[in-house]
C-alpha cells in the first residue's frame, strides 16, 4: 500500500485522512506539483503555465501562505546552487572540435551533435561569447573543399582511415586527409572491402 501511494496520490492523500476531492486536497496537490517542477529546474512563470494556465495561483498562494512562500524560496535556492555546481559540457576541447567540424563543411546541428553538446547550448554561447561568435564565423567562412587533383596516395588514405578511427565522420576524415569527400563516396559504393572497413571503423568509434 505505501508502494502504491508513491504514485497515487489520491491513495496517499487517503493514508494522511483527506478527501481526494476536496478543496483542501487539491491545493495540496497543486503546491506540491508546483514545488516538484521548481525543483526539476522549472522557472516559476512556466510551472505556473504548465499547472494553472498562466494564471496567478501560485502567487496567491505564496501571499497568503507564508509556509510555501518560504518552500519555494528554498527550493529555487536549492536549484540555482545545483546549476552553479554543474560542470559546463562545453568544454574547451568540443569547442576546438566544434569548430573543425564546422570548418570542415559539417552543419552546426551536426556539429553539436557530432562533440556531445546541443544546437541550443551552441547558440546559447554564440550570443553571450563574443569570441566564439567571431570563431564560429571564421570556421564557416573558411570552409573548402579540396580541389580534385587525381587519385588520393597511399598516405592520404592512411590519413583518412586514421582520422575516421578517431572521430567516425566520413566527411570530416576527408578533409583532413586531403581528399575529396565525394571520392571517398564514390569508392564506398564501387569498393565492397573499403566500404566494410569505413563501417568498421565508425561502427568502433560509436
Amino acid at each position: 500500500m505505501f508502494r502504491a501511494a508513491r504514485t497515487d496520490t489520491g491513495l496517499a492523500l487517503a493514508l494522511a485522512g483527506l478527501d481526494s476531492d476536496g478543496a483542501e486536497a487539491v491545493g495540496i496537490v497543486g503546491r506540491a506539483d508546483y514545488l516538484r517542477l521548481l525543483a526539476l529546474g522549472v522557472s516559476p512563470s512556466l510551472a505556473s503555465q504548465i499547472l494553472f494556465d498562466g494564471s496567478g495561483q501560485a502567487n496567491t498562494w505564496r501571499s497568503d501562505q507564508l509556509a510555501f512562500a518560504a518552500a519555494c524560496d528554498a527550493v529555487a535556492a536549492a536549484t540555482a546552487r545545483r546549476t552553479e555546481r554543474r560542470p559546463s559540457r562545453f568544454t574547451p576541447e568540443r569547442r576546438r572540435q566544434f569548430l573543425e567540424y564546422l570548418q570542415a563543411g559539417m552543419a552546426t546541428t551536426k556539429a553539436a551533435a557530432e562533440v556531445g553538446i546541443t544546437t541550443a547550448a551552441v547558440y546559447q554561447r554564440r550570443r553571450r561569447d563574443a569570441g566564439f561568435a567571431a570563431a564560429m564565423n571564421q570556421s564557416t567562412a573558411a570552409r573548402s573543399t579540396p580541389e580534385p587533383t587525381g587519385a588520393a596516395t597511399d598516405a592520404q588514405w592512411t590519413a583518412f582511415y586514421e582520422h575516421l578511427a578517431v572521430h567516425g565522420v566520413l566527411r570530416q576524415a576527408a578533409l583532413a586527409a586531403g581528399i575529396r569527400p565525394e571520392a571517398v563516396y564514390d569508392r564506398c559504393r564501387s569498393d565492397t572491402d573499403f566500404a566494410k572497413q569505413t563501417d568498421r571503423l565508425r561502427t568502433r568509434r560509436e
